[in-house]
């Protein structure tokens, strides 16, 4: 097509074009050239476009200095709205993508997202670590663990998220009228402590140092993230409306990369990026956000953000919404010209945005003042207070919300369509939020990559129970064949029974671990980790000496010591 704005043309009006050819012609006309992206059925004369705007033909001769710059800081804003072209929705159907027959459970659907195989790979680097710990700190306690019984460890994590107590010791408590569940059936508290303790999930030996730039921040939990991420975006197909944002896993510890959000219910710990889904809270990607590197801030931190986490979405004609922290012109523009159309709100004095937006006086309530530039809008909304948006998805008729006044009446306050979709779709990853935390099954710990691997265990529980919540074989009917919606307490709860299952942690006794002793003198006293006198024990007396004999491995008081070795072996008398 011919150059829209020739300097030989003295017309001054040009008449056939769309309003899309137009609006492109301006900017291409700024930018030397841009190709024209897609047309729209409506026409369009340069009378229609306001002086501002008709400004661009004077551009022109402009230095080529304007090309390093971004399109968002040279093109004009204009309060002439014009039709926001809004290509159709061509991702695929949303929902899940793997199709589950009814004989299918809450496990199946769990493994869809946590593999199987996954409980050997953490018994394997469980016992690896373990290995490794013993030979710096002999612990007798400890014998090698399997899948088997990681699956059945991290059930009883899921039933300690659904039956909280003030203390973990509680779960072993023989008074009945304070004993939260029956996890004594299955582990004898000194073995669920020991797995604690060494619980692993990956290899980290040949993880370079820290001052390495090789150095992996991540790598105790590296593999099952980038698995999960993985299965994740492959097992679930987003809707057209999709939210980024911020998420916090709580941490108080000392951690290099450790954040405070003051205005997050959860202030201080670990921040991951997520993308979620607007109707349900499926959390399809994510990222976890490891700080500065080199202590260098990251130049247009939230913009690169967007840009990863909607990579596997562009093109789709999909509708992003995210908060100030990471909208700006510059990234909504450059989504755009991919067919992936955003919406959010903006701090006013952003790169690209009209001068005069962070000083617009609103008094009434329901008054707005929205400027456009090409195919994006800028909206000052006043509320209690101003509000900002900025959207390239759309500019429909106004709307209304109701608005609670000062003397307890409530009455419909004119709205612009796009603060009330923002309303409407931000909260995909805010309803992930409050999924995960209901019963989240982190415990108290040291290591902070352990409240990240709760982390990642519960954001693939609770996908894992949106995808059988969807699945039309696994719909729920009420006693007068109505259908109901599955709950999450439900899911967790069948889920923990069936990862459970029949296991029961052999427990070795005390006689079958004892060294036949014979009567020489190599029964000698030593410094144990506190536990119950052997010896105490028999009169119905609770001591807890930090002390007992070395050959019988068995804790014992001072004035036991003698007493015990007597009753149990005679002929050292």
């Amino acid at each position: 097509m011919a150059d829209v704005f020739d300097s030989s043309d003295s017309d001054g009006e040009f008449k056939g074009f769309t309003v899309e050819e137009c609006t492109e012609a301006e900017e291409r006309n700024v930018r030397r050239q841009l190709q024209i992206m897609r047309e729209i059925e409506s026409d369009i004369s340069l009378s229609d476009i306001s002086d501002d705007e008709s400004d661009f033909a004077n551009m022109s001769d402009e230095s080529e200095d304007e090309d390093d710059q971004p399109l968002a800081e040279i093109a004009r804003w204009s309060v002439n709205l014009r039709q926001m072209n809004i290509k159709d929705f061509t991702g695929p159907v949303p929902g899940p993508t793997t199709v589950m027959d009814s004989s299918k459970t809450e496990m199946d659907f769990f493994h869809l997202l946590f593999p199987s195989n996954y409980y050997e790979e953490i018994a394997q680097q469980t016992n690896a670590y373990a290995e490794r710990a013993i030979d710096v700190n002999p612990n007798p306690a400890w014998y090698p663990t399997n899948g088997e019984e990681i699956k059945a460890y991290l059930g009883v994590a899921i039933v300690m998220g659904i039956l909280p107590a003030p203390a973990q010791d509680m779960y072993w408590c023989k008074d009945k009228l304070f004993h939260p569940s029956c996890i004594e059936g299955k582990f004898s508290r000194t073995r669920f402590e020991t797995l604690q303790r060494y619980f692993h999930v990956a290899d980290t030996t040949s993880n370079p140092a820290r001052e390495n730039p090789a150095h992996d921040k991540l790598a105790h939990v590296r593999p099952l993230l980038e698995l999960l991420r993985t299965n994740f975006k492959q097992e679930y197909h987003p809707h057209k409306e999709v939210s980024i944002d911020e998420a916090m896993v709580g941490f108080s510890g000392r951690l290099g990369f450790k954040q405070y959000v003051p205005l997050k219910p959860t202030k201080r710990g670990i921040k991951v990026w997520v993308r979620a889904d607007s109707f349900n809270g499926y959390i399809n990607d994510f990222q976890v956000y490891t700080g500065r590197h080199n202590n260098v801030a990251e130049k247009d931190l939230g913009s690169r953000v967007v840009l990863d986490l909607a990579r596997p979405i562009i093109g789709l004609g999909h509708h992003i919404y995210c908060d100030s922290f990471f909208t700006s012109p510059d990234l909504f523009l450059q989504l755009w010209r991919e067919d992936t159309y955003a919406c959010g709100t903006v701090r006013a004095n952003r790169k690209g945005l009209p001068k005069d937006i962070g000083t617009t006086k609103l008094k009434e309530q329901g008054r707005n003042v929205t400027k456009q530039k090409g195919s994006m809008r800028v909206t000052v909304w006043r509320d209690k207070k101003n509000i900002t948006i900025l959207h390239t998805n759309g500019g429909g008729e106004d709307t209304s919300v109701n608005r609670k006044q000062k003397d307890g009446s409530t009455k419909d306050v004119p709205c612009p369509e796009a603060v009330k979709l923002y309303n409407q779709y931000m909260n995909g990853v805010d309803h992930a939020d409050q999924l995960r935390s209901t019963y989240h099954t982190a415990r108290k710990a040291l290591k902070w990559w352990k409240y990240l691997f709760f982390f990642l265990f519960d954001v693939a529980i609770v996908n894992s129970y949106l995808l059988m919540r969807e699945s039309p074989q696994h719909s729920l009917k009420t006693k007068t064949n109505r259908t109901r919606q599955r709950t999450q307490m439900e899911f967790r709860m069948k889920l923990a029974h069936q990862m459970l299952g029949a296991f029961m942690s052999k427990r070795k006794r005390q006689s079958e671990v004892q060294i036949p002793a014979q009567p020489n003198h190599t029964h000698w006293p030593t410094v144990m980790k506190k536990k119950t006198c052997k010896h105490c024990a028999t009169k119905k007396i609770r001591s807890e000496p930090g002390y007992g004999c070395e050959q019988c491995n068995v804790n014992l008081c001072v004035k036991c010591f003698k007493p015990y070795h007597v009753s149990k072996f005679p002929e050292m008398s």
